[in-house]
């Protein structure tokens, strides 16, 4: 019996033994998994302490906010809306600082989107300060958990100064283009102001000398072609400066069009041949292309040769200009050769300058701006083509106008100076005055009027109109064979659009209508025919070739693109 309970002893022992053994090492695993969390709790309190800081001293403005109340606002945040403290912003409303835009409330759509489970990326909106300053901000947020809340973590960027430069900026543009179209409508004012009374004063100069003929003494028909010139010089000068002007701004148009070259270099030869036998100096024009043909701009081709030619004639004294048309591979090539005062060394490189002149100063030999061969290299460099000069001082210059060939045909027959496309022509009664044409003049000046009757009325019976409203009223009650129209006009509307208003009415869509007006640059020349003009005379025109425009159309009912 002793023996037994001596067994049962050792076996209680040893089994209370492996039970506390047991749970020490229960126990020491517990406080080991304990200390681990303990230092993992440690580790995230500083993790969170230290991220809590970053965001507090972040220089991005950081809100969070749980059903559209701050719970918390960093320094950035606090400075941003202009408080004291972030003490003064917590448990306040976001929408009460923020909205889309404080000048429409009723606008207002951020709320609404804050409520949204979804991320909001640069929502532009204002923030009203706590001193009461509107500023311009972007918003990002995504949704968070917040003191396991459902929250909105939303950074600020203050945009205002951005905002400002691009509305400056805005501003800036639409001045420009403000000063832009103030720009064009000046130069176009001034060359409708210039060439209107020169064109009166260039008109009754003709008409008196032709009224005058055989009655005027030698020294006065030498006045009235002193008068021509000196009219013609402004004209050109004003051109120049124009045209320097316009294509300088970017708002020079080409039109390009089929251009038979030698027919065309010809005819500007003919027309500067008067000004060489005044000096007593040979023009003399060969062509070895007769058929060619260039695709360019016929206004650009016509001024870049005769100012060429021009300025071979003004500085020769003696001898020759040969103008010759030759070609190579596909390019044409017109030169102009003179045996005039030559181009020296050093001013060679310059020649082509704006306002640039080899002799200045009060003793300069020669007149003129120094803009004739800026423009040329301008306008042959606008229709795909170059120029190049030779010279040497006391020998003389060569000019090589040089353009891209659209095609070589077969020498045709040549037509007239004007060529004309076939345009129907619905209505053209008989006119009930003797015969005559009946012929409507739309134009707002009144000296410009009286001329135009001095000339016209001999062969046309004449309406006359000022303004759209008047021209409208002539047509619907008399019978028109053609419109000359200028494009200003008294009144609303204006000669393209009434060109354009005339051409949408069948009863009088087949007038031909010639435009003869002081609004002179290619680009007006393109609205006109574009608008439905027959023609195109700009002022000052000779009036000799405007009667024989008409002529050509009343009779033939063609239309002319001149």
């Amino acid at each position: 019996m002793p023996e037994t309970l001596t067994v049962l002893i050792s076996g209680t022992v040893v089994l209370l033994t492996l039970a506390l053994g047991i749970i020490a090492v229960v126990i020491f695993q517990q406080r080991k998994v304990f200390l681990i969390q303990q230092e993992n709790l440690d580790k995230l309190a500083e993790s969170e302490k230290r991220y809590r800081r970053l965001v507090k001293l972040s220089p991005f403005p950081l809100v969070v906010s749980v059903n559209g109340r701050m719970q918390f606002v960093n320094d950035a945040a606090v400075k941003l809306f202009g408080a004291v403290s972030e003490e003064e912003l917590m448990q306040r409303s976001l929408h009460d600082y923020v909205q889309s835009d404080h000048e429409r409330p009723e606008l207002n759509r951020l709320p609404h989107l804050l409520d949204q489970d979804m991320e909001l990326s640069n929502y532009k909106a204002q923030l009203e300060r706590v001193d009461g300053q509107i500023i311009d901000i972007e918003l990002t947020s995504a949704p968070i958990s917040f003191d396991e809340r459902d929250a909105r973590h939303i950074v600020i960027r203050d945009v205002t100064q951005q905002e400002r430069q691009k509305a400056e900026l805005i501003a800036a543009k639409e001045k420009a283009e403000q000063s832009d179209k103030l720009k064009d409508a000046f130069i176009a004012n001034i060359s409708h102001e210039i060439r209107t009374p020169l064109h009166i004063i260039i008109g009754y100069s003709n008409l008196i000398t032709n009224e005058l003929v055989g009655k005027l003494y030698p020294e006065m028909d030498t006045y009235f072609q002193a008068i021509r010139r000196g009219s013609q010089r402004l004209m050109r000068t004003v051109e120049h400066i124009l045209n320097i002007s316009s294509i300088q701004v970017g708002t020079f148009q080409v039109r390009p069009e089929e251009v038979r070259i030698s027919d065309r270099v010809e005819e500007l030869v003919q027309e500067l041949r008067s000004l060489a036998q005044r000096k007593s100096i040979a023009l003399n024009f060969a062509s070895e292309c007769p058929s060619a043909l260039l695709y360019a701009d016929r206004y650009c081709i016509d001024q870049a040769v005769s100012n060429v030619i021009d300025n071979a004639i003004k500085f020769t004294k003696r001898g020759e200009v040969n103008v010759r048309l030759f070609q190579i591979d596909r390019r044409v090539c017109i030169e102009i050769a003179d045996t005039g005062i030559g181009i020296s060394p050093e001013y060679l490189p310059k020649v082509f300058s704006v306002f640039s002149q080899e002799a200045t100063g009060y003793t300069r030999p020669f007149d003129g701006l120094g803009l004739g061969l800026s423009l040329t290299k301008r306008y042959v460099e606008l229709n795909r083509g170059s120029i190049t000069v030779k010279s040497r001082k006391g020998k003389g210059s060569t000019f090589t106008l040089q353009f891209l060939a659209d095609s070589i045909e077969e020498q045709e027959q040549r037509g007239s100076h004007v060529e004309y496309m076939p345009v129907e022509v619905l209505h053209r009664p008989e006119s009930d005055v003797a015969g005559r044409k009946t012929i409507l003049f739309v134009e707002d000046d009144e000296e410009t009027q009286e001329f135009m009757a001095t000339q016209l009325s001999r062969e046309y019976n004449l309406r006359i109109a000022a303004t759209a409203h008047s021209a409208w009223t002539i047509l619907e009650s008399d019978t028109i064979h053609l419109v000359l129209m200028d494009l200003s006009l008294q009144g609303d509307e204006d000669g393209i659009s009434l060109t354009k208003r005339i051409r949408q009415d069948q009863r009088f869509a087949g007038i031909p209508i010639i435009a003869v007006t002081a609004h002179a640059f290619p680009k007006d020349r393109i609205q006109s025919l574009e608008a439905g003009c027959n023609a195109y005379f700009p002022k000052p025109f000779r009036i000799e070739e405007l009667k024989a425009a008409m002529q050509s159309i009343l009779t033939s009912g063609s239309r002319s693109e001149s």
